[in-house]
This record gives C-alpha cells, sequence and structure tokens, in this order.
C-alpha cells in the first residue's frame, strides 16, 4: 500500500470511530461497524490499531498534545517573554504590569489564546462528546476528560505551570486562582464545544453568532477581573482580610 493511500486509509479509520462513538456510544460500537464506515476491512483496522480502545487513546493523546501546545505557545508569549522583559510581575494573588498598555497587550494576547482553543476544540466536537459520555461511565477511558481539565498537580508534574513559576518564583498556584483556570482548565470550552451542534439548532443562531456570543461572554468575566494594570488571580471571599 504507498504511503499516502496507507494514510488515507488511517485516517478513515480514525474519523469513522470517532462518528460511531459519538452517536451510537464506545462500547456499543463494534469495529465491524468502523470498518464498514471507513470502508476498510477489518485487517486493516488491525493492522494500525490493537482494538478500538488504542483508536480512543490514540486520538485522545493527540488532542492533549495539541491542546498543551496551543497553551504553551500563550504562555511563552503571554505571559514568560512579558516577565522577562519587565512588563509583568506575578504576585499571589494578582498579575501586576508595568503600566495599564502592558495590561491591554496581555488581555488581547489572553482572547486570541481562548479563540484559537476554542476553534481547535470545536473541530474535534466529536471527540469531546465521546470523552464526556464516557466520564459518566465506569470504564477504561473514565478519566480521560480529567486528563484534559486536570489543574490539580502540583507545579514540578505540571509543565504549564511549571514553566511560570520558573520565570517568577512569586508564582504559586492554588485552586483560588479564578484566572488561571480559565488559562488552562477548558471544562467551559469543552461543555460549549460538546454541546455546540445542539445549541445552534435550539438556539437558531448561526455558527458565527453563537461561537461570537461564546467569546463575549469570557471577556466580560475577563474584564470583572481586571483593574487598572492589575488582574486578580483569585475571587475575594467574604472572609478574606485587605
Amino acid at each position: 500500500m504507498k504511503s499516502k493511500d496507507a494514510n488515507d486509509a488511517r485516517e478513515r479509520i480514525i474519523d469513522a470511530s470517532i462518528e460511531l462513538f459519538s452517536k451510537r456510544g464506545f462500547h456499543a460500537t463494534t469495529t465491524s461497524e468502523i470498518a464498514e464506515a471507513a470502508g476498510v476491512t477489518k485487517g486493516l483496522i488491525y493492522y494500525y490499531f490493537k482494538s478500538k480502545e488504542e483508536i480512543l487513546s490514540h486520538v485522545v493523546n493527540s488532542l492533549l498534545e495539541d491542546a498543551t501546545s496551543i497553551t504553551m505557545d500563550f504562555v511563552q508569549e503571554g505571559i514568560i517573554q512579558m516577565i522577562k522583559d519587565g512588563e509583568l510581575d506575578i504576585e499571589y494573588d494578582r498579575m501586576k504590569f508595568s503600566n495599564e498598555e502592558s495590561a491591554i497587550v496581555f488581555v488581547n494576547r489572553l482572547l486570541e489564546y481562548y479563540e484559537r482553543i476554542l476553534d481547535y476544540l470545536l473541530g474535534n466536537r466529536l471527540l469531546l462528546r465521546v470523552l464526556m459520555f464516557e466520564s459518566l461511565k465506569d470504564s477504561k477511558h473514565h478519566n480521560d476528560l480529567f486528563r484534559l481539565l486536570d489543574l490539580s498537580r502540583d507545579i514540578d508534574s505540571n509543565p504549564i505551570l511549571k514553566l511560570i513559576s520558573e520565570a517568577d518564583h512569586d508564582f504559586t498556584y492554588s485552586l483560588d486562582m479564578e484566572l488561571f483556570k480559565f488559562f488552562f482548565s477548558v471544562m467551559p470550552l469543552v461543555t460549549f464545544a460538546a454541546y455546540y451542534d445542539d445549541l445552534k439548532e435550539r438556539s437558531m443562531m448561526s455558527g458565527d453568532e453563537l461561537r461570537n456570543s461564546f467569546l463575549q461572554s469570557f471577556r466580560v468575566v475577563l474584564s470583572s477581573l481586571k483593574s487598572g494594570n492589575e488582574i486578580s488571580l483569585r475571587t475575594k471571599r467574604s472572609y478574606d482580610t485587605e
């Protein structure tokens, strides 16, 4: 089999698997159904993948790698470089910029990142539906969605948080940091992407209108955390003192 034909067949197997998993459920989908939908033999599926479990694991790992890569790009440009240039100092509970102009530059970069990650997840929304379904079951793939959402790891085992900590030693991640939850926890994005087609049908909005409405909601949340040249990293609680 020629290389191009082989790659095409492999991609058809992956695409057919995700579509069937999202419609019928992972456990209800058989290898024979995947082969029929992909237009290949069962033997060819087993040539590329040991099982349908391996197919799902492969696409989940690819999703995680791509999402991490997109986030790392933002962290390098939007956080690390600004720290190195003296434009940003991270304190325990806030990001303090050298001036309001630097804060505006950061916000714009964050909005661009959020838009980029949203579009990536929308392009993988069928897979996200599968992961949401599996997260509610006692199955091998029960924790796959939580791998994407995991922010509870300490800095040493989280490459994104470790990178920030090395650039600014004052940075200490805590579960209070609502803004950093938005940076790296993608639950709102995952939910929106997974239900995107249903929301579009029910709302009678076009895809662009729905997407822009969601992005506007993020802008509103972000604006509530920004004050002058500072952005709060955690919400103030009633028992906090000044």
